[in-house]
């Protein structure tokens, strides 16, 4: 399946570089030196890293007709993998260009990042000229008969671009080209150990969209105090809360730094609601997430987070007596919430 997609891909981009009005006059070219390794570590092989090239080119780059070669070596870190790669300096300075990537969690990540560093480091950007140098230089083409063709210009809509991994979308100067987007969705169990009148459990879904070194992610939760008893009358009620978090992250190899910005609802429930005098309260928070995620299949992971909130206001559990109708403050909301939790992400795109 991921190659009939990678070959769509690979298609559309060729047929767009080809009909397209703004096609490439001058291309390069050069052969692939790659052993892909065991199946089971969820590698691309040969053809399919080509694939992934070709799609950031808008063209064929790996050919057999050419001298230049491209030596890749993929291996191991721990559980983590990183590339090697070695080609002819792209400057024509008769010295040898080597690169090492970062370590990516899966390989098939790694290979997306692998075809946009070549797009960046061969690519035009890297020439300096209008043509590329004769160590890069594909040989012509040869047409014969080809008939007149009036292009139509067509544009892919820039969500989509930016969205396809591995295809050539939308680039900014300062960003690395065709930068591969993962998508996951996730679910897990949840504990608030400090926030609520005591210890509450519950659960908590997220879906976040991950880029190399930055990631964005939404939540939403829902605890409930198992035990019952609020202030120190313990008066007889439970207490639930429901919230929904922004996380913008900064990734490191396996731990994501995430600032967090939280709204929720906390609602207190009764067994004798007739004395209640404040039944609930808005919550508004800023804070932090650290959150280690260990990749135990190629889509599938756990994640591990502590987190941290500063609320904007306290929430205050106040009764009023039946008899002098004054309210009594019973319990008050600290000014942090400290929360555990485990989530299952699976990755919705390949």
């Amino acid at each position: 399946m991921r190659r009939l997609l990678l070959l769509a891909a690979a298609t559309c981009a060729l047929a767009l570089a080809s009909s397209a009005a703004a096609a490439p006059k001058h291309k390069i070219a050069f052969r692939l030196d790659y052993d892909a390794p065991d199946a089971s570590t969820g590698c691309p092989d040969t053809e399919e890293l080509a694939l992934m090239m070709a799609a950031e080119f808008g063209y064929v780059v790996v050919r057999t007709d050419v001298s230049t070669v491209l030596h890749v070596d993929v291996r191991r870190v721990g559980k983590d993998f990183e590339a090697e790669l070695s080609a002819p300096d792209p400057s024509g300075n008769g010295k040898e260009w080597r690169w090492r990537t970062d370590k990516q969690g899966t390989c098939r990540e790694l290979a997306y990042d692998m075809a946009s560093l070549v797009r960046l480091a061969f690519g035009p950007r890297a020439w300096g000229s209008e043509t590329p140098p004769p160590v890069l230089a594909a040989p012509p083409d040869i047409e014969v008969g080809r008939p007149e063709i009036h292009p139509v210009a067509f544009r892919m809509p820039e969500f989509l671009a930016m969205i396809a991994p591995g295809s050539a979308g939308p680039t900014s100067p300062g960003s690395p080209e065709g930068t591969p987007v993962q998508v996951s969705a996730a679910l897990g169990p949840v504990v608030s150990l400090l926030g609520l009148p005591s210890v509450a459990v519950g659960g908590q879904g997220m879906v976040d969209v991950r880029w190399p070194r930055f990631a964005l992610a939404a939540d939403m939760r829902g605890v409930v105090t198992p035990a019952s008893g609020i202030g120190p009358r313990d008066i007889p009620a439970r207490t639930s809360f429901w919230s929904g978090t922004i996380l913008p992250c900064a990734r490191a190899s396996i731990l994501d730094i995430c600032g967090a910005a939280a709204i929720g609802r906390m609602t207190f429930h009764l067994e004798k609601p007739g004395s209640l005098s404040v039944s609930d309260g808005l919550l508004v928070g800023f804070g932090l997430r650290l959150a280690a995620r260990w990749n135990f299949a190629q889509r599938y992971s756990l994640l591990f987070f502590g987190e941290g909130i500063a609320d904007v206001r306290s929430v205050v559990f106040k009764t009023a007596g039946p008899e002098s109708g004054q309210t009594v403050e019973e319990w008050r909301a600290p000014p942090v919430r400290l929360s555990l939790g485990t989530l299952f992400s699976i990755m919705l795109n390949e």
